[in-house]
């Protein structure tokens, strides 16, 4: 049966990872098994005995299919030129694109058909791809677009996008409203040591499963939203300064229906406040960690470092969903992490129970044992044992 197939009996949650641990197990034991009757040396990503951290960018040799360079040096001087060339290649095929150091000053989008695409650059503010339009701020000089999408400096839908050591950015400012640096709507997609630069709609996670490893995200109100299963591990949440008398949200899930799998994670993350927010952080109001978004959007904290700055009720309600919504947290710390005056919702949880966390971990509400080996990015696949 296919994944979509558990989905709508309600089970993937459930049966998918069970079947996907077994099956991982047993592929990376026939690897060791493989390597110690050729007599060499068990390397260094097979784990005898599958512990919950899972390193395998070990397994990364970039060998890119093409180069950009912004001196002429690769084969293109534009990302979506490379991005473009990917429909040459056998269908199926990994494609990788090796982004060398520089300003990108474009709009790149990877749609539906380009799949299994991998983007690498020399590191967060080496590679950096730019953008600066924004849906909102109709007095700015900087390009008003059609709607919300449309603002986006990086957009991806293609199965299977691996993101590493890049920057995003949409530098409308405060002033420009909504304004994304990127919209992923790949499933199964993974950005790894990324960093994502806005204010309002900086990240929209538009749906699927998504995978984000020691990234760094930027932002005012909303900046991370949308109706994605997506798991944020060991990321750092930066609260930027917004506009005098602005508000500070982190996150608007957007899952529409009970019976719908979204959810966000944030594990082992720092939600904190941003170099230019610090100096005037008393001049504004705390910060909440969400807002939903839509009736049944399910967000949870798990082991993350939550700074002063997050208001004591920890949630806000915008648009009426607080009978419906879930909001969870789990063993978190630092100032802003008690739970004593947080919100009386009746979804709302402080989770005390190491098994209902685990639903909001990579095995569970990913199904990340299945697909992220493949990717090569490391990972956490259930709690970090503190």
């Amino acid at each position: 049966m296919c994944e979509k197939g558990f989905e709508l009996i309600n089970m993937a949650n459930t049966i998918l990872p069970t079947i996907s641990t077994n099956l991982t197990e047993l592929i990376l034991n026939s690897l060791a098994i493989s390597v110690v009757i050729r007599g060499g040396d068990t390397p260094d990503f097979v784990d005898l005995n599958y512990s919950n951290k899972h390193k395998l960018s070990n397994l990364a040799v970039e060998n890119p299919d093409v180069v950009v360079a912004l001196d002429g040096s690769g084969n293109f001087t534009s990302i979506q030129e490379a991005v473009d060339s990917a429909g040459s290649r056998r269908r199926g095929k990994k494609y990788v694109i090796y982004v060398k150091a520089g300003i990108y000053q474009e709009y790149v989008e990877i749609q539906h058909k380009v799949r299994n695409l991998k983007m690498f650059g020399d590191g967060i503010n080496k590679t950096i791809i730019t953008g600066n339009r924004h849906a909102g701020g109709d007095t700015l000089a900087t390009p008003k677009a059609g709607d919300l999408k449309e603002s986006a400096t990086f957009k991806v839908y293609g199965r299977g996008f691996i993101a590493r050591d890049i920057t995003f950015q949409n530098t409308a400012g405060p002033d420009g409203g909504q304004a994304l640096a990127l919209l992923a709507g790949s499933d199964q997609s993974a950005f790894y040591r990324c960093s994502f630069e806005g204010y309002q709609d900086t990240l929209l996670t538009q749906d699927s499963k998504q995978f984000y490893k020691e990234c760094q995200i930027y932002g005012t109100v909303d900046f991370i939203f949308g109706d994605a299963r997506a798991v944020f591990q060991d990321c750092e949440i930066f609260l930027r300064k917004p506009l005098p008398g602005g508000g500070l949200v982190v996150t608007a899930h957007g899952r529409k229906y009970h019976n719908q799998t979204g959810g966000y994670s944030f594990q082992g993350c720092n939600i904190t406040a941003a170099d230019d927010l610090k100096p005037v952080i008393r001049q504004y109001k705390k910060a909440f960690l969400g807002r939903p978004w839509f009736a049944y959007a399910r967000t949870v904290f798990i082991q993350s470092f939550l700074d002063d700055l997050v208001d004591p009720k920890g949630w806000l309600d915008s648009w009426g969903h607080n009978k419906t919504a879930y909001c969870g947290e789990y063993k978190n710390n630092g100032k802003g992490a008690s739970t004593h005056k947080r919100v009386q919702w009746p979804n709302y949880q402080v989770i005390t129970d190491p098994k209902i966390a685990e639903h909001f971990t990579v095995v569970h509400l990913i199904s990340g044992n299945r697909w992220l080996p493949t990717t090569s990015v490391p990972y956490i696949s259930g709690l970090e044992k503190l």
